[in-house]
């Protein structure tokens, strides 16, 4: 029986992205130590990811409030390379634009083979 190999893993994710690359932009801020104290740098990561839809479903979430309606759903998924180093957490939320429309991580799974990350698997949630 065969065992998966992290080159093998690597190599088939950037094969699938560079079939159908789909170019982001998104603001990220890190804390860093600058003389003796922490302070907050933003900066602007852009990566070339996958986006697919995960289903054929149609499930739409229709939310009413007196400013307005909004539709969302989450059918979405994004593959990233090694090199992308995506984190998400509940104070900085990661939303982009593409051609799908206004996209916000919602999770990220990073895929680990041999102690090594291969790539990020994200569920994505289209906001309008």
């Amino acid at each position: 029986m065969s065992t998966l190999k992290a080159k093998k893993i690597i190599d088939t994710i950037d094969k699938g992205i560079e079939l159908n690359p789909t170019t982001i932009e998104f603001k990220h801020t890190e804390k860093l130590i600058v003389d003796g104290a922490f302070e907050e740098v933003e900066t602007i990561k852009a990566l070339k990811v996958l986006i697919y839809l995960e289903d054929s479903s149609n499930k739409i979430v229709i939310d009413s409030k007196t400013q307005g309606t909004s539709y969302s759903t989450d059918k979405y998924k994004m593959i990233a390379n090694k090199d992308a180093d995506i984190e998400i957490n509940p104070k900085e939320a990661i939303e982009f634009k593409c051609l799908e429309g206004h996209m916000k991580v919602t999770a990220t799974y990073p895929i680990q083979i041999e102690n090594t990350i291969c790539g990020y698997m994200c569920d994505l949630e289209r906001v309008d």
